[in-house]
């Protein structure tokens, strides 16, 4: 194997010294050569290092982007029909957009207002929010007073899901039952379902399904087979929505 990727390593070399001109490349070189070409053809020739790293690079992200494609396909119904995973907007809606996230995660604050202003605006649009808290323990306990409310009423989630998102600072019972309280739940009640072993089986579900789709951090969004990392910007959210809603329509 080694002796086999090092007669691939020459035949690179061989085909960059054709591209750039030089005429010493041969198959038996030794490792000195190589090193001496390739220093040549880099310090003479840095324009085809670039383009080497870029096709690369395209190519790595096409890979990982066409890997990301099927295995959402495949958690497809998981992701978006799963009953005990909180969504809002249109119950019928044409298109799904679904959000892993923490409510420690400020990218995840920062993408609040975005995701909020698309449920508002696009009336044909369903988001469901996958609690995905990775970045403490409190995370998980908020995350499980999120679910808790769900089960209670889930018309109350995103009123509590917006304090929490708009919170700073650590997520401890009194405050968390406090916030339900102010968005219609009683604390009794609410205290109550914090206790149901099944909301923190959600969230052990929630992180398989990250692991099988390789999210190591939030926010992530998905639409259709669309991955996309990070907090996008509206604009952007609005044209994968417009993607998929195509990509649907096509199908039907």
């Amino acid at each position: 194997m080694k002796s086999l990727s090092r007669a691939l390593f020459a035949c690179t070399v061989i085909t960059l010294c054709l591209l750039s001109g030089i005429s010493t490349a041969r198959a038996d070189m030794t490792d000195a050569d190589v090193e001496a070409i390739v220093k040549k053809v880099i310090a003479n020739n840095p324009e085809l290092l670039v383009k080497s790293l870029q096709s690369y690079e395209a190519k790595e992200q096409a890979a990982k982007a066409s890997k990301a494609a099927q295995n959402i396909t495949a958690l497809q119904g998981d992701l978006n029909d799963n009953p005990n995973s909180p969504s809002v907007g249109n119950p019928n809606g044409d298109v799904t957009v679904v959000e892993f996230f923490d409510y420690h995660c400020g990218y995840c604050k920062h993408f609040y207002p975005t995701v909020s202003q698309l449920i508002e605006q696009d009336k044909k649009v369903r988001v469901v929010f996958k609690e995905f808290p990775i970045l403490s323990a409190d995370s998980g306990v908020a995350a499980k007073a999120a679910l808790a409310v769900n089960s209670i009423d889930p018309s109350k989630y995103f009123a509590f899901h917006t304090a929490l998102m708009e919170s700073t600072g650590s997520f401890d019972m009194s405050m968390l039952t406090e916030k339900a309280k102010e968005v219609g739940i009683d604390k009794e009640t609410f205290l109550k379902a914090m206790k149901n072993p099944e909301l923190s089986h959600e969230l052990d579900h929630n992180k398989e399904l990250a692991q099988a789709l390789g999210i190591g951090g939030t926010p992530v969004i998905i639409i259709g087979t669309q991955f996309m990392p990070g907090a996008i910007s509206y604009d952007m959210l609005k044209d994968k929505v417009a993607i998929a809603r195509k990509s649907a329509k096509d199908k039907s």
